[in-house]
């Protein structure tokens, strides 16, 4: 009676002993990738072009009728909104965009317009369907 009950002792201690480790072990790897996830991105290899292109591709799932009408640059990490958006809240939403985008200092140049402006003016030159400064680059593209 004594050696099946150490019997059944052991086994069960071992049992609880492999469920804790499995246990562990699945915490472990949640958390690795979890971190994979966090990681953010060694900006000094992110080229200005790259960035432009992700808050494009963020802009055009809600917001593809926009593209058009909105210029995205980037200087040292300051991006740059030119253009016009349709509405206050598309306005907010497509900064929003901007400065959620990895490797964008926090603060965001929103020189967008609520709504169709007229010509170009002195000093500027078209780009896509809006006006810019004749100096800024202009990279709204057929492939936006």
């Amino acid at each position: 009676m004594t050696n099946k009950l150490n019997c059944k002792t052991l086994i069960a201690v071992f049992s609880l002993i492999l469920i804790f480790s499995i246990g562990t072990l699945a915490q472990t790897d949640s958390d690795k990738s979890k971190n994979n996830k966090n990681k953010k991105p060694d900006c000094s290899q992110v080229s200005g072009a790259d960035t432009v292109k992700a808050i494009y591709d963020k802009i055009k799932v809600k917001y593809a009728g926009q593209i058009r009408h909105i210029n995205v640059t980037i200087k040292d990490n300051v991006v740059t909104l030119q253009g016009w958006a349709t509405t206050k809240g598309v306005r907010k939403e497509i900064e929003k965009y901007a400065k959620k985008t990895n490797c964008v200092k926090k603060e965001v140049v929103n020189k967008l317009t609520i709504g169709v402006s007229g010509g170009c003016g002195p000093g500027q030159k078209q780009c896509g369907d809006i006006c810019i400064n004749e100096k800024e680059d202009c990279n709204i593209t057929n492939e936006n």
